[in-house]
């Protein structure tokens, strides 16, 4: 990805989709409890949050010809995060749907209304913070090892994820700074008549957003933060889409791997 710009690589999730319908088919392990609509629901709201990732972010960093302000840098900023914690959300519900095809009692059972509402990263995660702490569920354990592994070992960027979200949809707002980018293109200041007023820096767009490091704790208790401690939004963002990409590299081949079914077409 470039700085300004992000693309997530579906590849991988389409061979899930493909190979997730014909697990699906009568010859195999049929549609109990209607999983695969379960399935795709959560597959295809994956991808739109992905896409809304990618809408805000490179707004929030493009050249646009109008007064560019905090709050509107707020607003994209708190759909990134809402975007990136449903993402995560959208694709556990999808794997969910997918495992209990295979291994009813090994995941949340999807023909189940209480049950859908328990379907969490943390199912896959595991929660540390539980007493006792929650071990992944055995389903991911046993079909989805790795990615369990993967998922676990970004525990931390994922977790500042969910609480930013939470933050920001609830509390207060999560950017405390930032840069302006000062790369305007050719003839842009000129074409809205102000090559030379001082107004013009509030044209500019982000370079880097500044996220809060702890956004749970009350700001008497806040410290400053050092520039090598800040948390930027794209570095996170960065990070994210590399999570995404090893996600579906992972995701397919255990799938294809450790389910087993009947009959190939």
């Amino acid at each position: 990805m470039s700085d300004f710009t992000i693309n997530f690589d579906l590849e991988k999730f389409k061979q899930l989709d493909e190979f997730a319908f014909l697990v699906d088919q009568e010859y195999n392990l049929g549609n109990r409890g209607d999983w695969l609509m379960n399935f795709r629901g959560g597959l295809y709201g994956f991808y739109s949050r992905l896409h809304g990732i990618k809408a805000h972010y490179e707004i929030a960093h493009t050249w646009l010809p109008t007064v560019r302000s905090p709050t509107e840098t707020e607003y994209h900023l708190a759909s990134i995060l809402f975007n990136m914690d449903s993402a995560v959300e959208c694709l556990t519900y999808a794997l969910n749907a997918l495992g209990y095809a295979v291994a009813t009692n090994s995941f949340r059972d999807v023909s189940d209304a209480k049950e859908l509402k328990k379907i969490n990263p943390k199912d896959i995660i595991g929660d540390n913070s539980a007493n006792p702490p929650r071990p992944s569920l055995a389903g991911y354990v046993k079909f989805f090892p790795k990615l369990a592994s993967l998922w676990q070992s970004k525990s931390t960027m994922l977790n500042h994820i969910f609480e930013l979200h939470d933050v920001s949809k609830h509390r207060q707002t999560i950017c405390v700074g930032g840069r302006l980018r000062s790369d305007p293109p050719p003839g842009f200041y000129e074409s809205l008549g102000i090559l030379n007023n001082p107004t013009r820096i509030f044209f500019a767009p982000n370079a880097e957003i500044i996220l809060q490091k702890d956004p749970k704790i009350p700001w008497v208790k806040k410290i400053p933060e050092p520039a090598e401690g800040q948390v930027l939004l794209e570095e996170m963002a960065a990070e994210f889409v590399v999570f995404i990409h090893d996600t579906g590299d992972i995701v397919i081949d255990e799938a294809k791997a450790n389910i087993v079914i009947p009959m190939l077409p």
